[in-house]
């Protein structure tokens, strides 16, 4: 997906994107999605680590919020993880969630 040169621009593979752990710290069990867009079934509020990064305080978590994604969305953020929480007040409440890559 995106920019990468030997990526077509379209979904070649599929996997679960379900949300595990924090951004703080993980579940051992947790295992990242290596750089994937979504499609997100059910829509809600998302927490991830978008591949490129963010800025984010030190001591804080380094992952991004996306808000009031829409039921059935494409969503072509490149991200390595999508996760249950910040560690702080947001969760994800985004549901049915693939991986594509």
């Amino acid at each position: 997906m995106g920019q990468y040169g030997n990526q077509p621009d379209f979904g070649t593979r599929a996997g679960s994107g379900t949300p595990a752990g924090n951004g703080l710290s993980p579940l051992e069990d947790t295992l990242p999605l290596n750089g994937a867009a979504l499609y997100i079934g059910t829509g809600g509020d998302l927490v991830c680590n978008v591949v490129g990064g963010n800025w984010h305080a030190p001591g804080t978590p380094n992952t991004t919020i996306f808000r009031n994604i829409p039921d059935g969305t494409f969503f072509p953020v490149i991200v390595n993880n999508v996760w249950l929480n910040d560690n702080d007040a947001v969760t994800t409440t985004c549901d049915n969630i693939i991986a594509l890559y």
